[in-house]
């Protein structure tokens, strides 16, 4: 067979090839991979913000980083048990701070995509959940509104925030200038890109059987990619990537990280450690994922099963 009529046929093969086509899964032992370049995205080592050149000590127990708003960070700090003292600041570039308001968890806050709203999402009770949004830039709150159910913030931009909520099966858009709502699909967001134009979501309880669609924000009825395994937890910038997990993946992190095309679902890179930290897209194609080891821990950087370290080794975190 000549050569050209074989790489035709392997590449009929691949397209033709189910998203459930196996991919080589790359162990991920910190320790063993070289050291790339540093993270180029805003991050934060140890209690210092890293953005480049620019760094910058916030002097607290714990430090979350939030995002970038112009020049400044948005970060939430607690005391050294990570559940008292909540605050939420903006920390400019001479590391003056700024307060922003009082949150217990950082899971409670959502800075928007264009880093000037910070939205407070808490839950009342199961049957109340109530949302704050403060401008970043005046630290006035510029809009409240309590929603009937437990409520989820997923995204944030131009002045919306998209909200997901189980009880009603149902993601929503609220435009907090106008206070208006406006519903996009009849399933639950589980999460959602706003820039991207994604969004991955419930087909129902997945303890009880339900699956996974991934959409377009814009055309949700229209389904991208479905499973019953798997659930969406990043999407790279350009939407056409998202990194995944299993479906009911829960304690400590998940074990197994796999980028998949959007469309379709195609399995393109796997990843194997002792657990996951945060997983997150530095650009299109570049992944950065916080992984634990057997005994070192690192932010790795994978271009499929292309890995090195991003950052300096640490010892695990202890939980």
């Amino acid at each position: 067979m000549k050569k050209s009529l074989l790489l035709a046929g392997v590449a009929l093969l691949l397209a033709a090839a189910p998203a459930s086509a196996s991919v080589p899964t790359t162990e991920i032992n910190p320790g063993d991979l070289p050291r790339g370049e540093d993270i180029a995205i805003p991050h934060l080592e140890g209690r210092v913000i890293v953005d480049g050149d620019t760094r910058i000590r916030v002097s607290a127990p714990r430090v979350a980083l939030l995002g970038k708003s112009g020049t400044s960070y948005v970060v939430h700090t607690t005391g050294a048990d990570g559940s008292t003292n909540g605050r939420t600041y903006r920390v400019h570039p001479d590391g003056t701070k700024t307060l922003l308001g009082r949150a217990q968890d950082a899971s409670e806050l959502l800075l928007s995509d264009e880093g000037d709203h910070l939205v407070r999402t808490h839950m009342l009770s199961h049957e109340r959940t109530a949302l704050r949004v403060t401008d970043v830039d005046t630290g006035d709150v510029v809009a409240t509104r309590t929603f009937r159910g437990w409520i989820f913030s997923l995204d944030a931009a131009n002045g919306r925030v998209l909200l997901s909520s189980w009880s009603p099966a149902r993601t929503t858009w609220w435009n907090f200038v106008s206070d208006k709502t406006r519903r996009v699909v009849g399933r639950t967001g589980g999460v959602a890109d706003i820039a991207a134009d994604r969004l991955g979501s419930y087909t129902g309880d997945p303890y009880d059987g339900g699956c996974y669609v991934i959409s377009s924000l814009k055309h949700p009825t229209d389904v991208l990619w479905r499973t019953c395994g798997e659930r969406a937890i990043a999407f790279s910038p350009d939407g056409r990537r998202v990194a995944t997990v299993g479906i009911v993946d829960d304690g400590i992190g998940p074990a197994q990280v796999t980028v998949r095309r959007v469309a379709r679902g195609a399995a393109l890179a796997r990843y194997a450690t002792k657990w996951f930290g945060a997983v997150r897209w530095e650009s299109a194609t570049a992944l950065l994922l916080d992984a634990n080891g057997a005994r070192k821990a690192a932010t790795v950087r994978c271009v499929l099963a292309d890995c090195e370290r991003a950052s300096d080794l640490t010892p695990v975190p202890e939980y």
